[in-house]
């Protein structure tokens, strides 16, 4: 299973609460066997992924440019679908790339030049104090 996009990663031993998580969309990734020791008897650990999905997308944006492509994903945007348009003349071939991207999260939208500046984008210097 592709775990690309997963939110959350638990494990639990209860059949109970494994099957409340399946009902709330949760996949199951693994289980495994824990051998019985001395103290406790041998037991099923099941592990359980929250992934996102097509369903969680908020937005979706169609670019054409890699460049301001890469700058949606360096803001968390996801690629969904990458397609080849064709406009064909006589004299030449002309195809254009589009990017499928998608807002999975639940804040609102982050788009370039939108968002606050990371501190190592700061260009700010500082005077040494003199009293220490």
């Amino acid at each position: 299973m592709n775990l690309e996009g997963t939110r959350r990663v638990m494990e639990t031993t209860s059949h109970e609460t494994a099957n409340q998580y399946l009902r709330f969309g949760w996949n199951l990734i693994n289980q495994y066997v824990v051998e019985a020791t001395n103290d406790q008897p041998a037991r099923v650990t099941y592990v359980l992924a929250s992934v996102r999905r097509l369903e969680d997308t908020r937005e979706l944006v169609v670019l054409s440019d890699p460049k301001e492509v890469n700058d949606y994903l360096n803001l968390g945007w996801k690629l969904l679908d990458k397609h080849v348009t064709t406009n064909e003349t006589a004299q030449q071939r002309n195809e254009t790339i589009h990017f499928v991207l998608a807002w999975q999260n639940n804040e609102p939208p982050v788009r370039p030049g939108s968002a606050p500046p990371v501190a190592s984008e700061l260009n700010t210097t500082f005077a040494p104090d003199d009293e220490l």
